[in-house]
């Protein structure tokens, strides 16, 4: 997978973000290229190995043409979890590690709606904010918006799920 200046990009721990530049570290005697990548959350830069990204779970965001997709997903809230606490955590955790926009989508959704009928434990409602701070990060940078705006478009979302 190659990655050029202007890219918009996601790594899984840390949500959305733009390759800003490509530089060269000398690291161990080997010159090696890193990717510059400026994240939303945080505002924090992180240099990434160019011959690991993808091994360190680095993709292209989403396009813009999916965000429709993203939102269909928040509304459909159909992940299918285990009803015992900790294989569920297990789940979820897999899902938000993983990355994948239209799985956090789907978490959140769902998270939402168990919330809303049951209530959520503190770690699990942590681990619903987590995954949509994730979500609202990369539709953020594919929407060309704040990381606050695009958190408001998931939450307007959200507020229309019924069961």
């Amino acid at each position: 997978m190659t990655f050029e200046i202007g890219d918009r990009v996601v790594f899984p721990a840390e949500g959305g973000g733009v390759v800003d530049d490509v530089t060269e570290r000398e690291v161990l005697g080997e010159t090696r290229a890193y990717l510059k990548i400026r994240f939303l959350r945080g505002n924090m830069d992180m240099l990434v190995p160019v011959a690991n990204g993808a091994n360190v779970g680095l993709r292209h965001a989403i396009e813009p043409t999916e965000v429709e997709g993203i939102e269909a997903a928040l509304r459909a809230a159909d992940v299918s979890l285990p009803s015992a606490w900790p294989p569920r955590h297990r789940a979820e955790q897999e899902i938000v590690e993983a990355g994948n926009a239209y799985q956090l989508a789907r978490l959140v959704g769902t998270l939402t709606l168990r919330d809303r009928e049951k209530g959520l434990a503190g770690t699990e409602r942590d681990l619903m904010e987590a995954a949509k701070m994730l979500l609202a990060s990369e539709l953020a940078v594919v929407t060309d918006v704040t990381l606050e705006d695009a958190v408001a478009r998931i939450d307007g979302v959200l507020d229309g799920l019924e069961r």
